[in-house]
């Protein structure tokens, strides 16, 4: 009997609460990926709406899990533990974000060229009607003033690597791992860089909903949380 070939990319994607068009949007832009070798893993935080979010998954034929609301940071790690034994590289997509249908083909093609790097892309910025209304101006940076920027835009509670854009080695999760109910990316962003290259991908792989997303209920609370985040960021950095 053959054996069952284990996917190559585990793609998460944590939901709490979303409207659901932008989460089947979400998901039909993971399912018509051009690169095949993957498997996805959403990760329901206590929805409201539990019934409705298994049913949308299972649309798709992707693996769902419920776990009561804990916050995005232990979604994002409950990904990385669910995540077959066998991936080699896992990546997680915001539940209102939408990936270009090339997205994982590009990263794994790079990844390829960049062993055990980070990798993040550029990316658009688009509505509630998923209608593009800008794009971002990233750029790439050597491994100094990758970090220095990184910091300086922490410092301004702010991320220029967009966290729907990154392609993790699944090295890097037996090194680091999630905290933080929100802010979770940045700490990732800040410890993970310690010891591991971010490598930047110049094609534009993301539309990121900046308008009518979950984010902006919860603005009041950043930059203190980010406090924290950048006090235990620089401890280990200083450790």
């Amino acid at each position: 009997m053959e054996k069952e070939k284990m996917p190559k990319i585990t793609c998460g994607v944590p939901v709490f609460n979303q409207n659901p068009n932008y989460f089947r949007e979400c998901l039909e832009s993971i399912k018509n990926q051009t690169y095949k070798d993957f498997e996805c893993i959403v990760l329901d935080d206590g929805s409201d709406n539990k019934e409705e979010v298994e049913k949308i998954t299972k649309e798709f034929g992707f693996k769902y899990i419920y776990q009561k609301n804990s916050g995005i940071g232990v979604a994002r790690q409950a990904i990385v533990n669910n995540a077959s034994k066998e991936t080699e590289f896992i990546t997680q997509l915001s539940s209102d974000d939408v990936w270009d249908v090339r997205f994982l083909e590009v990263m794994a093609k790079t990844a390829e060229q960049q062993p055990n790097k980070i990798l993040y892309s550029n990316y658009f910025f688009i509505d509630e009607k998923s209608k593009i209304i800008g794009n971002a101006k990233v750029k790439g940076f050597d491994y100094e003033d990758f970090c220095v920027a990184c910091w300086e835009s922490a410092e301004r509670n702010t991320m220029f690597v967009n966290f729907s854009t990154t392609f993790f080695p699944k090295c890097v999760f037996e090194k680091i791992k999630f905290k933080y109910r929100f802010g979770e990316d940045l700490y990732f962003l800040l410890i993970s860089m310690k010891k591991f290259g971010y490598y930047f991908v110049e094609d534009y792989l993301l539309k990121y909903r900046v308008v009518g997303n979950l984010t902006s209920k919860i603005y009041d609370k950043i930059p203190e949380n980010n406090i924290k985040i950048k006090k235990e960021a620089m401890e280990y950095w200083n450790g």
